[in-house]
């Protein structure tokens, strides 16, 4: 970038955050500018509830920014943050926390003191541990930790007793707690792609759950004494590309072995749950169980939803998919004024400008 173009863009971030703090804004974005350093008028937004620092180039987080105590939504997705003061603690009333794709490797237990937050996003940071004191979030409702290299995950994680989505795919578990059927509310558990040997029956005990991927694992068979028929709501167990698949295994209409056409499935799933199940209803209205506080994705009609998700709404890797986490784009979208869509018009003009530029150099310098 030409330094004509960073100090205009520069510029204009402190006019961005000079307004907010003017105006005393409740919504501060200021994602995709490329920021590398946190400007220190940010620190005097006292005001701003939504902060969305999300695809910048943010490598330190300021004791400072712990505080904004009014923060309700904090993104720092997509960065390079290799570490968090212990003074995040602080942020109380925050409810939606996303910190996926930094180097962080390990997440500080002042975590477990963010009592109010709802929704808590730590996709591929390299994580290797869970810290016990997740436990203490009881108003969790949406965990995202997919792509890390976790073994098993914290007894302590199953006091989570409103938590709704927990996704885990793409780490490396072995094991898990038994106590899992203390996640009362759990309503959706992906579990795929990881290296499970044995069916988690106590999953099995969380009376509101509907979806449970295990496909891509290592289960080779079922418990003498699985029994799913006491969950009402259950519309279907992912056992795909588990060595089971191989084997003799049982038939039941919840179980999904095999890949099949999206149609034929909801139609098999339809005729084994029964009137009293409305399964092809209840999977559509799936994404409406996601956390209030936060805005879903884009909503498909209902026909193009079934076809696209095909019961395995974890297909698409490269997305932060509905039961994964809402791209913090989603929720930027959601909550942004005019103004500040108008802001993001004029940073995205400013990249495409910085695109060209060098071009245009150089095309100047060898014109005759």
């Amino acid at each position: 970038m030409s330094s004509i173009l960073k100090f205009i863009r520069d510029n204009h971030i402190l006019a961005i955050i000079e307004s907010a703090v003017v105006k005393k804004k409740s919504r501060l974005s200021l994602n995709a500018f490329d920021i590398t350093e946190i400007p220190s008028l940010l620190y005097t937004c006292y005001e701003v509830e939504h902060l969305y620092l999300h695809r910048n180039k943010i490598t330190t987080i300021s004791v400072e920014l712990t505080q904004l105590l009014n923060l309700t939504t904090l993104t720092l997705d997509y960065n390079n943050i290799s570490s968090l003061p212990p003074e995040i603690g602080s942020l109380k009333n925050l409810v939606n926390l996303n910190l996926s794709y930094n180097p962080l490797q390990v997440l500080i237990p002042e975590i477990g003191e963010l009592e109010n937050l709802e929704a808590f996003w730590c996709n591929r940071i390299g994580l290797r541990e869970i810290p016990k004191e997740i436990g203490n979030l009881s108003k969790l409702d949406t965990f995202g930790a997919r792509g890390n290299l976790l073994k098993t995950i914290p007894e302590e994680m199953t006091k989570l007793s409103k938590l709704r989505w927990l996704t885990l795919e793409h780490n490396e578990i072995e094991n898990l707690p038994n106590t899992l059927g203390a996640l009362e509310a759990l309503v959706h558990c992906n579990l795929r792609h990881n290296n499970l040997r044995e069916f988690p029956m106590s999953v099995l005990q969380c009376g509101d759950l509907m979806f449970l991927q295990l496909n891509n694992n290592q289960i080779s068979s079922l418990p003498e004494d699985f029994d799913i028929n006491s969950l009402q709501v259950l519309e279907m167990i992912d056992m795909r590309d588990n060595p089971i698949c191989e084997l003799d295994h049982p038939k039941h209409m919840l179980i999904r072995y095999a890949d099949v056409s999206a149609q034929s499935s909801l139609s098999e799933i339809a005729s084994a749950s029964g009137s009293g199940r409305h399964a092809a209803a209840l999977a559509v209205n799936a994404t409406a169980l996601r956390l209030p506080a936060v805005p879903g994705p884009r909503r498909l009609d209902n026909h193009a939803f079934m076809a696209e998700m095909d019961l395995d709404a974890s297909s698409v890797d490269s997305s932060e998919d509905w039961e994964n986490s809402v791209n913090s784009s989603e929720l930027d979208v959601q909550y942004q004024s005019d103004e500040e869509r108008a802001d993001n018009e004029i940073a995205q003009f400013f990249q495409a400008v910085g695109m060209v530029l060098p071009e245009l150099s150089r095309y100047a310098s060898t014109a005759s």
